[in-house]
């Protein structure tokens, strides 16, 4: 049995019986002797060879899991120890103790930017240690292993700055008290946090200030359920609370390419600053594991990546992963609710946070926040719905927050063998949380898409009869695809299929999948034109819109592949190749400006315009319609878009038959005219205001976030219809060669470091700005050929 089969031989009955067993020889319960016979369990030891080649990029080898981890988390305490530090302060709800409650709690993240305050409730009450008892019963011996090794790596690093090395690191963190060692559940604390991004996480505020009215009191908003007008943006329901964390990826298959294999990108757009960011390392198990790309920082595995046999990238689904449910209460008890007509009583939870004082002194706040059968409850009055009053209330099922084989799922991926294999894994797993996948396999001629996630299993029939009148279409339209349901009735909960994987879930069945031999691909658009010609129809609302108009930037990348594979867009050949797709995927083209600039110069440009209006038209008119750095007039173009973005411009509407090339055209009713005209005006005074001259270059104007630097950035957003979006972070191309090993070319836009003090804090960010592409080493000859550092770590 190979390797990968023995690794997925403990079912998920297996794995709950396995911890059993191991707890009970932990505590000298097993073989009925008494546990005074048993002598305590040796902590377990670790070692680790660390191997860092150019950019800093750790390549870890080990014995077993254990050590794998343990490289992992020496490593990357090297490299961003503060970050992560900083991080397991906010996991651990104790941010208001060490920084004050007001503060921001991230820079930026998957869990957006509350206070701190808010922080510390929500996580202490969300991932307390019965949900964190809960996920590592049901985690594998090797992701427990690595998770391990990985907090004892990380805490070694810890102590050995405690103890005052590595002389001149770490500045903004080695004298603080809250650099502290971590443990194993640190580490799945982490883990159960990242699997929450587009579920609870993105609720911070809501769920830790849900509080019942006064028992008796009088109701605290009434609203007419009939007639409801939510006002906040859509953007609000998004990864992140924002527009822009996403990613791009093309898989090709072997019709589409010139070495007739597959061939994948994996483009990001991720967090440039704080904990999720990406890291980049490879680690070696020998006979076990090889694996290469990326983890998410305090993520002991690779969740992004290749090996010899399979390489995958991913983007942000739109599969929902969480629905509301209405309560009704109990009168006279707002912490009593109805289902069926039978009374259930919320579990409460009195969580106490210590509170730094303006004098540096500590004072207790306290709350008490209130779960249904569903999950924690939360206030939507945020959204115009009705507070928690004393007839009904809101509460939140999430799919992820049930969800114990996500890092399973991952870490069974970094083992696999095949392209089938590795979809196999997918659909014994379903355990994926947020993310679209492309993967492509040695040998395989095709290219897989596939969404099989976790999503609550919402089928539209149900809709009619469960969701909430009145509001339930209020929150559709504003969120398509969130259900809000009738929580007074069992016929309304989750359904489970024949193949669920986990009870309320979809199964496998019921999500879409796609090979193809020519290619696949996703911009964060749903998965219905993962390939044109091949249009996924017929699954569920609550995965995502099928016929619909889809984004600039999923038009740009459908029209990139396409006109490499129609020979049109002036490169050599027709096909695709590691080097054109390393070419393409950065060369800043922007969409919106190819397909209206002409038509809106022709409208905005006036000879009777102010001097200043005049030269922006001029150049505009010179512009080569990308954002590369040496391009004059993409800022202008940018402050222009922010402005007509949202109107209706086009002459040709939607066409679902034609939905890479339309809406198109600029409408030329007089109200697109004159707002175009009014927008064009306030663009050029905002660029002069700023001080910018109208034909700067764009490597003078866009730089990246990295303090004490100043590196100039190419690319835009997405809505302007770049594919080279600003937040580019880890991107791997990647493709099998036959006879060679993996062959993988990668960039990590924000380097591997956070310290300003590494070698390695803007050394891959400087070669991102040159679009050099870095051939990773993945072999044992590569490395060696390619080695800055080795150090050899135990303990």
């Amino acid at each position: 049995m190979h390797n990968s089969l023995q690794y997925r031989g403990f079912t998920r009955l297996g794995l709950l019986t396995t911890a059993i067993l191991l707890g009970g020889c932990l505590s000298g319960g097993g073989g009925g002797s008494s546990s005074n016979d048993t002598p305590p369990t040796p902590a377990p030891s670790y070692n680790a060879t660390i191997e860092r080649t150019t950019y800093g990029v750790p390549h870890i080898t080990a014995d077993n899991y254990g050590g794998a981890g343990y490289g992992h988390g020496y490593a990357i305490a090297e490299d961003n120890l503060c970050v992560l530090a900083d991080a397991f302060v906010t996991f651990r709800g104790e941010r208001s103790q060490y920084f004050g409650p007001d503060q921001p709690a991230s820079p930026m993240g998957t869990f957006g930017t509350p206070p701190n305050l808010e922080a510390d409730f929500f996580f202490r009450f969300l991932i307390d240690d019965q949900q964190i008892d809960r996920f590592k019963a049901e985690q594998t011996p090797e992701l427990l292993e690595l998770s391990q090794g990985f907090a004892a790596g990380y805490s070694r690093y810890v102590k050995e700055i405690r103890d005052g090395q590595h002389v001149g690191r770490h500045a903004s963190c080695r004298n603080e008290d809250w650099l502290v060692t971590i443990s194993e559940d640190d580490v799945l604390q982490r883990l159960i946090a990242l699997n929450l991004a587009a579920s609870s996480a993105n609720w911070v505020e809501e769920i830790s200030n849900a509080q019942p009215p006064a028992i008796g009191a009088a109701s605290l908003r009434t609203l007419d359920q009939q007639q409801v007008a939510i006002e906040p943006t859509p953007e609000r329901f998004l990864l992140g609370r924002k527009q822009g964390i996403g990613s791009n990826t093309f898989a090709f298959g072997g019709d589409a390419t010139e070495s007739g294999g597959g061939l994948l990108l994996a483009n990001p757009h991720w967090y440039l600053l704080g904990v999720d960011r990406f890291y980049q390392l490879q680690m070696t198990i020998p006979g076990k594991l090889d694996i290469s790309g990326a983890a998410i920082i305090g993520s002991p595995m690779v969740l992004m990546g290749f090996n010899d046999n399979v390489a995958w990238a991913h983007t942000v689904s739109t599969a929902r992963r969480f629905t509301l449910f209405q309560l009704q209460l109990v009168e006279g008890d707002p912490t009593r609710y109805l289902v069926d007509d039978k009374v259930h009583e919320m579990s409460a939870s009195e969580i106490t946070v210590q509170v730094k004082q303006s004098d540096g002194s500590l004072a207790p706040a306290a709350r008490t926040l209130y779960r249904s059968s569903y999950g924690p409850m939360i206030d939507l009055s945020g959204l115009k719905l009705p507070g928690w009053n004393n007839q009904t209330a809101f509460t939140l099922r999430d799919a992820n927050l049930e969800n114990t084989r996500a890092f399973q799922n991952f870490l069974a991926w970094n083992h696999a063998e095949s392209l089938t294999d590795f979809y196999n894994l997918a659909r014994e797993y379903v355990g994926i949380p947020w993310v679209n996948t492309a993967a492509i396999g040695r040998g395989d001629k095709r290219a897989l898409y596939s969404d099989i996630t976790t999503v609550p299993n919402v089928p539209d029939n149900m809709l009619a009869k469960c969701l909430v009148p009145g509001l339930g279409a209020a929150v559709l339209q504003l969120a398509p695809g969130l259900p809000l349901l009738d929580g007074s009735r069992l016929a309304c909960n989750w359904r489970t299929d024949a193949d669920s994987a986990q009870p309320g879930a979809f199964g496998p069945g019921n999500l879409p999948s796609l090979f193809s031999t020519d290619y696949v691909a996703n911009m964060n658009d749903s998965y219905w034109l993962s390939n044109p010609e091949q249009p996924l129809t017929g699954f569920a609302g609550i995965i995502g819109r099928e016929d619909y108009a889809q984004s600039l930037r999923t038009r740009m990348g459908h029209t990139l592949a396409r006109e490499r594979l129609t020979g049109t867009d002036g490169l050599n050949g027709h096909l695709a190749s590691s080097e054109n797709i390393r070419d393409i995927s950065l060369n800043s083209r922007v969409y919106s400006a190819e397909r209206l600039k002409t038509q809106v110069l022709a409208a905005v440009c006036d000879s009777n315009a102010p001097a200043s209006e005049q030269q922006a038209c001029l150049v505009l008119s010179a512009w080569d319609n990308t954002g590369n750095l040496d391009s004059r007039g993409a800022h202008i173009w940018s402050a222009f878009w922010a402005k007509v973005r949202n109107l209706d411009l086009y002459a040709t509407p939607f066409d679902a038959n034609d939905p890479i090339n339309t809406p198109d055209g600029l409408s030329n009713s007089s109200d697109v005219q004159n707002s175009l005209r009014e927008a064009f005006s306030a663009s050029v005074v905002e660029v002069v205001a700023s001080g910018v001259a109208l034909d700067a270059r764009l490597g003078e104007v866009q730089f990246f976030l990295k303090p004490g630097e100043q590196i100039p950035q190419y690319g835009g957003e997405g809505s302007e219809g770049y594919f080279t979006v600003l937040r580019n972070s880890y991107m791997h191309v990647v493709d099998f060669p036959e006879d060679e090993p993996v062959r993988a070319y990668t960039l990590v836009s924000h380097a591997q470091s956070t310290d300003p003090s590494s070698p390695h804090y803007s050394d891959y960010t400087e070669a991102y700005s040159a679009k050099q592409w870095h051939r990773v080493p993945f072999t044992r000859e590569q490395i060696e050929a390619e080695l800055e550092s080795s150090i050899t770590i135990d303990e």
